[in-house]
């Protein structure tokens, strides 16, 4: 094979792998809606739990930072990204920084309830709860807000 031949045969499949790598997105990403984009990115990380981003924003809106926050839901532990407890528990903890957020289900769905003791507040996510010492301050279709009683 010449030299010539090798090079054109190169370039060939230069050519053909460039063509088989190539998506569709690499062009429609020029004319999509940025901004549903950008908001179906945004709640792509909380999937598992429809619902809950905007449950646990509402609760940072609601507290301050230096609270300790007490998560409360009927989910039971799965593993990390199942979309259980602890699915909740490490979204909750990324969302509401500057706040010690406080678990009420350990090892083997065994309740905590002993942990409420350091809680301001309860958040619970899809629950009703009542917890003697806390008041009701906001309630929205995905759960409740509790605040230590004054």
């Amino acid at each position: 094979m010449s030299a010539v031949s090798r090079r054109a045969l190169g370039i060939l499949l230069a050519i053909a792998i460039a063509a088989a790598a190539f998506q569709p997105f690499y062009l429609r990403i020029y004319v999509i809606d940025r901004a549903r984009f950008a908001a179906s990115l945004t709640e792509l990380p909380y999937w598992k739990l429809p619902g809950m981003r905007q449950f646990i924003l509402q609760v940072r809106a609601r507290t301050r930072d230096g609270d300790a926050v007490a998560i409360a839901s009927p989910l039971h532990r799965a593993p990390l990204w199942q979309g259980g407890y602890d699915y909740l528990f490490a979204r909750a903890r990324y969302l509401l920084g500057g706040r010690l957020v406080v678990p009420l289900v350990g090892e083997g769905d065994k309740p905590q309830p002993e942990n409420v003791r350091m809680a301001t507040h309860v958040a619970c996510f899809r629950c009703e709860l009542t917890v003697p010492g806390f008041v009701e301050i906001w309630r929205s279709r995905d759960g409740v807000l509790l605040r230590r009683a004054r």
